[in-house]
């Protein structure tokens, strides 16, 4: 038999909570304390039955306390002592976006393999609580391919928000290209325009009808590509080009070929070697891997790029600074677009720290589940009703992560519909969906543990405060961002 848990730490948890419930067990029983409800059991009995009948009622007295030890000794056996082994073998995890991939402890190439020390000895799990994760965890995972695969869209633009370009060589080719190609292109549009040239005005219409207003407002523009980039070039050799010498004025009085070529301003950033592929590059290959078809269309890679080059240091842009983070609002908007601004920046780390920190939360508060589990067993005297109880706390925990990945689908819906630009984050509509899903990450787990009943209402208080205190963490963060870009805005 094996337990197919719900993320990665729970893969460690798991071990680590029923081992230390193995060897608080054992203390327990070493030291007498796990037999003190057998002798509580035996007075209350004798007690009871004497002060109603007397001396005649011993005889009730001894049947009623051989059935209430027959209980609780089933009790123990099935419910309390260590039976069924747990170990590397038996504990993994599939996630629901990669088919036919599992992992185990210590095989899962993140950092908790490392984090993580997994108890080498003999770890045991008591039937009814392994009966218990079993259907939860299958349950859990039922319902979660129900829903289906959804892809973070908030990882994906946290991934693009934190690209920078780190290479040197390509920096100084933006800004290259910026002075070489993108101003020299600006400098004829605004001749044209002056001059009205119809026929390259007509042109540039046409591709900002396509691709937005703001399309002449970057390097990338596919305006200025189609209309000036071709009859520009470089005016120095440019690594990664090859020297062609029909297109070198200069070839007849070179000693030695240059390394490398001056393309035109049209190869320099669209060729397979140009400046757009190298900059989409940057971006982790797991980008690719995840979210191809989120960015498949032109306008979608122009977004990324953007963002990646508004990432980049001043100079190395080639990218008007009012559209690094207002994308269609232009300046005309600046000042209604900073205040949308403002409230995304305390927002956005809130929803980005719960949603990372709450597979983290849940598995850290199951270990603790298991490992208080001894105490409450047997300061309950082995009630019936307390294993059920338990039972029903593991299971509404480990049922969280079906709330949070159906959260995860209510988000990306949002995302797609409200979003105006995914790598922007400006606008009513994003706010709107950022407010909504900052509260069902917190308040959805809490809303399922009140359905559970009476229980779950005292469960409910409990969590509660934990993920409140979640919330302020992210919320400080949020704030503290938010004022040092305040500072620099102003």
């Amino acid at each position: 038999m094996s337990i197919g848990v719900q993320s990665y730490p729970e893969l460690y948890t798991i071990l680590l909570g029923w081992d230390l419930y193995g060897k608080l067990w054992t203390l327990l029983t070493q030291t007498g304390i796990a037999y003190l409800p057998f002798i509580a059991l035996i007075l209350k009995n004798a007690a009871q039955f004497y002060a109603s009948h007397g001396h005649q009622g011993a005889a009730n007295a001894l049947r009623s306390m051989e059935i209430n030890l027959l209980t609780m000794l089933l009790l123990i056996f099935f419910g309390v002592a260590p039976l069924v082994p747990l170990d590397t073998h038996t504990v993994s995890y599939s996630p629901l976006c990669e088919q036919g991939k599992t992992y185990h402890p210590n095989s899962t190439g993140t950092t908790y393999d490392k984090a993580f020390a997994i108890p080498t000895n003999d770890i045991r799990v008591p039937l009814w609580w392994y009966a218990v994760l079993s259907v939860s965890e299958g349950i859990t995972s039922a319902a979660n391919t129900m829903v289906g695969c959804v892809p973070d869209l908030r990882k994906m633009v946290t991934e693009v928000d934190m690209t920078g370009i780190t290479d040197p060589e390509l920096k100084l080719q933006l800004q290259d290209f910026t002075t070489m190609c993108y101003a020299q292109a600006k400098m004829q549009f605004f001749k044209d325009t002056q001059e009205n040239n119809a026929a390259s005005l007509q042109r540039i219409q046409e591709k900002v009808e396509k691709f937005g207003v703001d399309d002449t407002e970057w390097m990338g523009s596919h305006a200025l590509n189609a209309v000036y980039y071709p009859h520009l070039k470089a005016t120095r050799p440019i690594p990664g080009f090859d020297y062609n010498k029909a297109d070198d004025i200069n070839a007849g009085t070179n000693e030695v070929d240059p390394s490398y070529g001056m393309p035109s301003c049209d190869a320099w950033w669209n060729s397979e070697g140009g400046l757009r592929n190298r900059l989409y590059q940057a971006l982790p290959k797991s980008f690719f891997d995840e979210f191809k078809s989120y960015v498949q269309s032109e306008e979608a890679e122009d977004d990324v790029i953007k963002k990646i080059l508004s990432n980049a240091p001043r100079g190395y842009k080639g990218y008007d600074n009012a559209n690094d983070m207002m994308s269609n609002f232009g300046y005309s908007h600046l000042i209604s677009a900073l205040g949308t601004w403002y409230h995304q920046l305390e927002e956005y780390p809130k929803i980005y720290a719960a949603t990372q920190a709450a597979p983290i939360i849940q598995a850290l508060l199951l270990l603790m589940v298991y490992v208080f589990l001894p105490f409450v067993l047997v300061f309950s005297s082995y009630k019936p009703t307390t294993f059920i109880a338990g039972a029903v706390v593991i299971f509404s925990l480990i049922f969280w992560t079906f709330i949070w990945h159906l959260v995860s689908w209510v988000d990306k819906t949002l995302i797609e519909a409200l979003y105006a630009n995914w790598f922007t984050k400006q606008g009513a509509g994003a706010t709107l969906a950022d407010m909504i899903i900052g509260a069902l990450t917190i308040a959805a787990p809490i809303f399922w543990f009140m359905l559970m009943g009476s229980l779950g209402v005292m469960g409910g208080n409990l969590v509660g405060s934990v993920l409140s205190a979640l919330n302020k963490v992210g919320e400080g963060a949020a704030k503290s961002g938010l004022s040092v870009s305040k500072k620099i805005v102003q």
